[in-house]
């Protein structure tokens, strides 16, 4: 019997059903393909393999045929099995790519405790969990924080839950978020911190431009291989011309929206002016645009390319009266200014350009954060922009300036001033928590910046001198590293009698924002709930009752006490053999956790099976027959649908489906059943085990094996369409199968045969010597989805061939039994029981079922009482033991258990064979 997979939601495991190994908590396991079998898979223990740094197997190299879903639905391959075990053992899980919201509206809000993030369409999050972020291809992606962010890092973690989201579509608490993209995910990623909290901007007086107006010196170099000091005042010129022959790159840097460069250059030539990051890295990972234009590293030394070194530029090029050309860097999407064009605004610009006089240039960071190029104007105050990138500069980018002088007529006039201002204040987020119960810790920060400054302004320090510490908290449920000023380092300067009571700081109003911690009773180990077990007796049983990561102390009882399963202190496992039962017994095992906060009590049973004595058959399942292929097949001597029950009296009508579990009672209803006993060797071929029909050129009703090992049982005319069921997939060489076919007598048209119609037509079971021929399968014919839209009215005569399609699709294998028999009309189809006896013991199935009650003929709806040794019943019912009936052997043939001395009609001749082909074998759960 498979194992059958399944996940307990409330114990938030997963459970191996039929198996001896334990449930397991969830996030614990993976499943992968086997190294060496990739028809086989490992199932991996993450976090025992972890600990001890070597990987630990809970399942290893196991056949995918073992196991099913938690209906009993054998999986189809080795990938869907690996799927559905992960799939149920990492309910959580995400991956690198999320769920796309292209062109989809999503409203965000915290539910009413602030401990859950709920979006509209129907997910939901814990605070602390996700991370908004802007993605290179323009949209947000909603990323996954914890496991797998990059150690020391801020960064988001590569995992995903939702990508493609439009900035433009984003609401909170039912209201649109303005601004940009980057506006958007900061409104994102505060809502999703801890909970909703109000940001405290604390401001600065002193934070302006300097006040003088011509700025300060900039700190920079000459670069390039054609750099020159030029004979005057000029402070660069060039002796090449090239894209990056020379240039003047700052090591002084901009960071903040407001902040500039200003310089004058001398000389009708080309120019290059932009800005250029200060950080390679910072570069690869945030940089709009192509990151190989954008890395520094590249200014005035990459190829003939304007674009090396910049983010963003804009350049003079002499062939232009006016000045203005175009833009270079890695993006390059720009917005024009008055003065681009040779209009009345740049009138002054055109003069001074073509005299070859100083033009005064401006390079920063407007106030709005785009990189912006603008030259002064004739007030001599104010500034004509030239150019403005189309995006602004991400949060924290830093630039310096970078001047390309192209040709040689090309100066640097003077030496670059920059234009600062005070450093910002940042943004505080001001938090407290209640840990433990009863005592309220505060000031607390998500950040050693926001903590430093408050650390300056408490103790009068001066600018970037403030310092802090870091905490955390057991209850806290996120591990968040906390961040508290160095002021508030005395226990009796941050632990407190209650929560903050109007605060304020550096005279201004705050809100403190609640960080979610657990009570006492939270931090109780989690009360045991596992899944009721039911095992035969005598099974070895080894269930992990407690994770291996956990530091609670677990007790476990188990009565009554002679079940003989014993806990391991040490492994947290129960274990033991089943003691053998007289009759099914029920032990229930009481489980308990306990810690410094408390203890939790849980119970589950498990139920010991009583496994009967095997049953001895009528049937002797001692010899088969063994085909190789080559035409080799076996062939029923008569060929008149009239002695053939699946040849359905050679009718070629359509005939509607009957009530559900019924036979059909319509006057052209024929019903039939069937079961086979074969054993395949895998030959790598189509291969038909049985066949009714006229062969490769028309009609057959067939039970096919394909060369990759999949079952079929199909219906139909080749080129003109077959209905097919797929009933399993990887046939083992090792195993033997017990196939049961049953129709109830409906016949479709093509149009008709839909995949629910033909579902409801046949019964479909499977047994094997997997577990001995111990139970019967599902109806199979329902648990998968046919292939139709085939005739069924066509005539189904020619003739019954075991081992093949007539001379063709030959089977290579072993085939023990075959039998075949009307049903009658207007009845109900068999029960589990006689199907099950009907596959594992014929003889006994023919004597208890069929002797002496009625049956209906193979050629017509007549029904007498069937006798052994009667030619009709002969007719209507086969069984053949393939070398085990007392007149089978090569002279004679394979007769029929139901007239043995029969060999006009019902006897199997055998073609193409060999008298060595009837062998003997031993079938576990038959012979």
């Amino acid at each position: 019997m498979a194992i059958r997979i399944t996940r307990n939601a409330q114990g938030n495991c997963i459970n191996f059903v039929g198996s001896s190994n334990p449930a397991y908590w969830n996030a614990c396991l993976s499943a992968q393909v086997n190294a060496d079998d990739p028809n086989r898979f490992d199932v991996i223990n993450d976090v025992r393999s972890a600990n001890d740094q070597n990987i630990k197997y809970e399942f290893y190299a196991q056949d995918f045929n073992d196991f099913a879903d938690k209906d009993g639905v054998p999986f189809n391959s080795v990938n869907e099995a690996i799927d559905y075990i992960n799939d149920n053992a990492n309910v959580m899980g995400v991956s690198n790519t999320g769920v796309d919201l292209t062109g989809v509206a999503v409203n965000f809000r915290l539910d009413e405790t602030s401990t859950s993030i709920i979006m509209d369409n129907g997910s939901a999050y814990g605070v602390n969990t996700i991370k908004a972020v802007a993605d290179v291809d323009g949209t947000i992606h909603i990323h996954a924080i914890g496991a797998g962010q990059p150690n020391g890092t801020d960064e988001p973690n590569t995992l995903k839950h939702f990508e493609k989201l439009d900035a433009g579509l984003v609401s909170v608490n039912g209201n649109a978020v303005s601004g940009g993209i980057n506006d958007v995910v900061n409104v994102l990623n505060e809502l999703f911190t801890v909970g909703a909290f109000e940001a405290v901007v604390i401001t600065d007086p002193e934070a302006t431009e300097i006040a003088d107006v011509d700025g300060e010196d900039a700190a920079g170099a000459a670069v390039g291989a054609n750099t020159i000091d030029p004979l005057g005042d000029d402070v660069l010129g060039t002796t090449g011309t090239h894209n990056n022959a020379a240039g003047w790159l700052s090591s002084d840097s901009i960071d903040q929206a407001g902040e500039y460069f200003t310089f004058d250059i001398a000389g009708k030539a080309t120019y290059g002016f932009g800005l250029v990051h200060t950080d390679a890295s910072y570069a690869a990972g945030h940089a709009h645009g192509n990151q190989t234009y954008a890395d520094p590293a590249g200014f005035c030394v990459g190829p003939n390319s304007s674009h090396y070194g910049y983010q963003f530029s804009h350049h003079f090029h002499i062939g232009n009266a006016h000045a203005s050309w175009t833009n270079y860097g890695a993006n390059t999407s720009y917005v024009t200014g008055p003065a681009w064009s040779n209009n009345n605004v740049n009138f002054h610009l055109k003069d001074e350009w073509n005299a070859g006089d100083p033009v005064k240039v401006k390079v920063g960071i407007s106030a709005l954060g785009f990189i912006e190029i603008a030259t002064l104007a004739d007030d001599g105050v104010s500034w004509n922009l030239h150019s403005r990138s189309a995006y602004p500069v991400p949060q924290g980018s830093s630039f310096r300036l970078g001047i390309k002088l192209q040709t040689t007529g090309a100066r640097l006039r003077t030496l670059p001033k920059k234009h600062l201002l005070e450093p910002a204040a940042p943004t505080m987020h001001f938090r407290w928590i209640e840990s433990p119960d009863g005592t309220f810790v505060w000031p607390l920060f998500a950040t050693a910046e926001e903590a430093n400054y408050y650390d300056e302004i408490v103790n009068g320090l001066a600018a970037g001198t403030g310092q802090s510490h870091t905490h955390t908290y057991a209850d806290d449920p996120t591990g968040t590293l906390w961040y508290m000023p160095e002021a508030s380092h005395d226990p009796s300067t941050y632990h407190h009698a209650g929560a903050p009571i109007n605060p304020t700081f550096n005279g201004q109003a705050v809100t403190y924002t609640t960080i979610t911690s657990l009570t006492n009773a939270d931090l109780a180990p989690p009360t045991p709930d596992f899944a009721d077990l039911t095992y035969e007796e005598g099974t070895v049983v080894n269930l992990q009752l407690q994770p291996q990561d956990t530091a609670y102390s677990t007790s476990v009882s188990v009565y009554p006490t002679t079940s003989g399963l014993v806990w391991n202190s040490v492994t947290k496992m129960l274990q033991g053999t089943l003691t053998d039962v007289g009759s099914d017994t029920t032990y229930t095992v009481t489980v308990t956790r306990g810690n410094s906060y408390g203890s939790r009590t849980g119970t589950f049973t498990i139920t010991a099976t009583d496994v009967p004595p095997p049953t001895t058959n009528d049937t002797p399942w001692t010899k088969a027959l063994d085909f190789s292929g080559s035409a080799e097949r076996a062939q029923m001597v008569g060929t008149h649908t009239n002695y053939m029950p699946i040849g359905q009296d050679g009718l070629s009508s359509q005939v509607p489906s009957p009530a559900a579990g019924q036979t059909s009672n319509h006057i052209y209803s024929r019903p039939w059943a069937s079961t086979v006993v074969f054993k395949a060797d895998r030959h790598n071929s189509n291969q038909h085990i049985w066949n009714q029909g006229g062969g490769s050129n028309d009609d057959n009703i067939y039970l096919r094996l394909s060369a990759s090992g999949t079952l079929f049982f199909g219906w139909g005319r080749d080129g003109s369409g077959v209905n097919e069921c797929q009933i399993a997939t990887g046939i083992k060489s090792s195993r033997w199968y017990g196939i049961y076919i049953a129709h109830n007598g409906a016949r479709f048209s093509g149009n008709n045969a839909s995949s629910t119609n033909l579902a409801s037509a046949f019964d479909i079971r499977m047994m094997s010597s997997e577990d001995n021929f111990g139970s019967l399968s599902a109806n199979l014919s329902t648990g998968f989805v046919w292939s139709g839209g085939a005739r069924m009215d066509r005539n189904y005569g020619g003739t019954l061939t075991i081992g093949g399609r007539g001379s063709n699709r030959s089977f290579h294998g072993k085939v023990a039994s075959f039998v075949s028999t009307t049903l009658r009309c207007g009845v109900s189809m068999p029960n589990a029981a006689e199907i099950e006896e009907m596959i594992v013991d014929p003889l006994k199935w023919r004597d208890d079922t069929k002797v002496g009650n009625p049956y209906r003929w193979a050629s017509s709806q007549t029904e007498t009482t069937f006798t052994r040794n009667n030619l009709y019943s002969a007719l209507a019912t086969q069984i053949w033991l393939m070398g085990d009936g007392g007149n089978d052997n090569y002279s004679n043939m394979i007769r029929n258990r139901v007239m043995s001395s029969d060999q006009n009609y019902t006897k199997l001749n055998l073609i193409s064979m060999v008298s060595n082909d009837i062998q003997n074998v031993s079938i576990p759960g038959l012979t």
